[in-house]
């Protein structure tokens, strides 16, 4: 539920609360330090847990396994931020790709164009799917860097509207391009429809950041979506349409509406 800052009265759609004083806060004044917590002196001056453990006659120290601290630590954060986990359900959708085989696994979940009506469930389950490792990496890295950034943004629910809508649209613009522009049948797989859409709108939403094209070549996200755009609309319809190119721009307009419709609004951390 969106609920204003009680320092500087934005509405974050995803508000923080604070443990000592208990007000809702945006993410910029999430932490106690940020908004002058007036709880945070209180809890200073109680007395601390030294995490030792007193017995009779004797002191033991209290043990922290490393591991599991670590293990802890990935899931809070896997389970706070949509966008990891959907990168995490990825992951474990490749391997299992990897274990019952690739064609079966293809069979029942890729993106085929003629039987999105008789198989819908495929307008979702593509976007899970990866050809190898390499296609993997480079869209779960896109993911990571700008999944996060968005997602801080807009907040979690609106993160997996943008995602998983932008994915279905990309998904029909490519079914409807293959069937009655190019006359094919090819199966697509992948979720670069979706991460076009997340570009999109974080372009939209945030023109101003820097990313690296091609990991050297700096510029701002506004040009880099051109460029991409650009790329996709001057090879669309080439080899067959392999790439799905049609779905990177489906995705691309997808992600525009949003991010036009969420500036609009003004619910959205700036």
């Amino acid at each position: 539920m969106t609920k204003e800052c009680y320092y500087c009265g934005f509405k974050d759609p995803m508000p923080f609360i604070c443990k000592f004083c208990g007000n809702s806060y945006c993410y910029n004044h999430r932490l106690p330090e940020s908004h002058n917590c007036p709880g945070l002196l209180e809890y200073k001056s109680r007395p601390r847990d030294t995490g030792i453990f007193y017995k009779e006659g004797s002191v033991v120290r209290r043990k922290q396994n490393p591991f599991l601290n670590s293990l802890n630590n990935i899931i809070s954060a896997v389970k706070s931020n949509y966008s990891l986990m959907i990168l995490l359900i990825v992951l474990i959708s490749f391997v299992l790709q990897i274990i019952i085989g690739k064609n079966i696994y293809f069979y029942y979940f890729a993106l085929v164009p003629s039987d999105i009506f008789a198989r819908p469930w495929i307008l979702v389950t593509h976007m899970f799917l990866h050809a190898d490792a390499t296609h993997l990496l480079f869209n779960m890295m896109f993911l990571f860097f700008f999944g996060p950034e968005l997602e801080r943004r807009i907040g979690s629910k609106r993160f997996l509207y943008v995602y998983f809508i932008s994915g279905l649209i990309a998904a029909l613009g490519y079914s409807l391009w293959s069937i009655y522009i190019i006359g094919h049948n090819t199966p697509a797989i992948g979720a670069s429809g979706a991460l076009f859409g997340i570009f999109a709108c974080l372009a939209v939403l945030a023109p101003d950041i820097e990313v690296g094209l091609f990991f050297f070549i700096r510029m701002k996200i506004t040009y880099a979506l051109i460029f991409f755009a650009l790329f996709d609309l001057l090879f669309i319809g080439s080899s067959s349409d392999l790439v799905a190119r049609s779905a990177h721009l489906s995705g691309v307009v997808a992600g525009l509406a949003f991010g036009k419709y969420l500036k609009k609004t003004g619910n959205y951390l700036r």
